[in-house]
Parts: structure tokens; sequence; C-alpha cells
């Protein structure tokens, strides 16, 4: 029975904890998120990538991961410059849409390293 115990309370803390995340994400300023922006720009600054070849509708092209997250890191940073100037009704909603976009965008860096990572793992 200790062990149902000790599950509910680890159950229990990471429901605390993601709720906490989740009110730190409602209350986060635009300031937070320049921040945050800031910092996945320095990251990808650094960071290169070979280009592949990836088939959309049957046509060949090339895509490069890192030049995607780049554009993308520009697009969040650009909804952030127009939710600064919109009225608080309007406000919060692009505020909770550049949060979601940072948390995915951060994620798919992440992703990123990882992959590379692992390539020059095969490559040694």
């Amino acid at each position: 029975m200790e062990n149902g115990v000790e599950f509910i309370n680890q159950s229990e803390r990471l429901i605390h904890s993601q709720n906490r995340v989740a009110q730190q994400k409602r209350n986060a300023s635009p300031e937070d998120f320049e921040a945050r922006l800031q910092e996945l720009h320095d990251r990808l600054e650094d960071l290169n990538a070979d280009s592949t070849l990836v088939s959309f509708d049957g046509r060949l092209h090339v895509f490069d991961a890192v030049l995607d997250l780049r554009v993308k890191v520009e697009a969040v940073r650009w909804m952030l410059r127009v939710a600064k100037h919109l009225a608080e009704p309007a406000r919060q909603p692009v505020l909770t849409t550049i949060g979601n976009s940072l948390d995915q965008l951060e994620r798919a860096f992440e992703a990123s390293i990882h992959d590379e990572l692992a390539e020059a793992s095969i490559h040694i």
C-alpha cells in the first residue's frame, strides 16, 4: 500500500508543477517573451545544418531546418511587436499564441540539436 501512497504523492506534485507552469505562462509579460526570443535567436545563430531534399506534392525541394526555425523566430518577434500595440481585450489571445509558438519553437530547436548530435556521433 505504501507504493500507492508514493505514487499519489508523485502525481500530486506533477499536477501542482503543471499548474504552476500554466499560471506562469498566463502571467508571462512581453519582456519575458522578448528574452526567450532573443535566447532562441542567439542559439540559432551558432547552429548550422545541412539542407536536405524533401518531397512536396511529388516535387523535390531543398529544406533547411535551421533557416526554417530562424524565419519562425522572426515571425513570432513580429507578432510580439504587434501585440504591444493592441488594447487588452485583443492583446491576451495574441500573447497566448506567442507563448504557444515559443514553446513549439523551443521544442523544435531541442529536437534539431538532438538530431545534429546523433548525426555527429554516427560520423565519428
